[in-house]
């Protein structure tokens, strides 16, 4: 079964007249009664009914006439789907946010306020590569090559306000090393960085949390029931609780730098390359915001 006997098929039904109907589809009369006669043979059953004078449709022609309806209707509006399909690609950025992702998101909510046409996809894994933009971390020490850093990040320890280091002006990170920390999960950059932090101050951290949701970490943190990394600008602000406070950290140096990515298989869509553009604007300006205070 073709889709042009299917198109024949309701054309002839449409008129029940062969030669009318073959004359509105500009094919031969033989042609025609050819077309739907190997129809009928593939389906077993005869679509119309013949008479002097023209053809009706039989039982089985009108069932298939109206099975056909949407279908046809369906393939008739494919080609404008398929545009939109291809409209909405070009103006969707697929994202893969494995650091910052409170940044990138209020980064995202004022490009859409600029761009409302423009579409997003933000998926988490360090697995895929069906992204045009990765945002992750690493050491400042690691060479980038095709990586551009975003934005350099300090790391603060935040410790409980009824702690004695609460009364600190700084800490080296070897005074809390028998203290529960909470961390993020080890599937995530942010914590391998962190576990780095602890080795170059000679010891492994005792960890009391572990998550995979940085809103948890950040929460049980704020809670004081442990010690923590926070880093200086993508979590949002620091001073989030009364419970907490914030030490800058004397040794080992704990600092990482965010970095952008382009895809290998980046396509040359200007629209990524605006939104790259828009993005390590928008992360200087947060850090221009957070030295003043603001």
């Amino acid at each position: 079964m073709e889709l042009q006997q299917l198109q024949y098929f309701l054309v002839a039904a449409k008129y029940e007249h062969i030669t009318k109907a073959a004359n509105s589809l500009h094919i031969a009369q033989p042609a025609l009664s050819q077309s739907i006669k190997r129809l009928e043979a593939e389906l077993g059953v005869k679509l119309f009914d013949r008479k002097k004078g023209g053809i009706t449709l039989s039982d089985s022609g009108k069932v298939l006439v109206e099975e056909l309806k949407p279908i046809m209707k369906s393939l008739d509006n494919l080609p404008k789907k398929l545009a939109e399909t291809s409209r909405k690609q070009h103006q969707t950025i697929h994202l893969n946010v494995l650091a910052a992702s409170v940044l990138v998101t209020n980064c995202i909510i004022a490009y859409k306020a600029k761009h409302p046409d423009v579409n997003f996809q933000f998926v988490q894994s360090q697995s895929t590569t069906d992204y045009d933009l990765c945002i992750t971390a690493t050491l400042p020490r690691k060479k980038l090559t095709v990586n551009q850093v975003m934005l350099e990040e300090n790391f603060f320890l935040a410790v409980p306000a009824s702690s004695r280091y609460a009364l600190y002006d700084e800490i080296d990170l070897m005074e809390v090393a028998d203290e529960g920390f909470i961390m993020m999960a080890d599937t995530r950059p942010i914590r391998k960085i962190c576990d780095q932090f602890c080795l170059e101050a000679g010891f492994s951290p005792n960890i009391v949390f572990e998550s995979m949701n940085f809103e948890a970490v950040r929460s049980l943190i704020s809670a004081g029931l442990g010690v923590g990394f926070w880093p200086e600008y993508s979590w949002g602000e620091a001073n989030l609780s009364e419970n907490v406070v914030f030490l800058p950290i004397r040794n080992p140096e704990c600092k990482r730098n965010i970095i952008i990515a382009y895809n290998q298989q980046y396509t040359g869509n200007p629209l990524v390359r605006d939104f790259h553009d828009f993005l390590l604007e928008y992360a200087m300006e947060c850090k221009e915001q957070n030295r003043r205070g603001l």
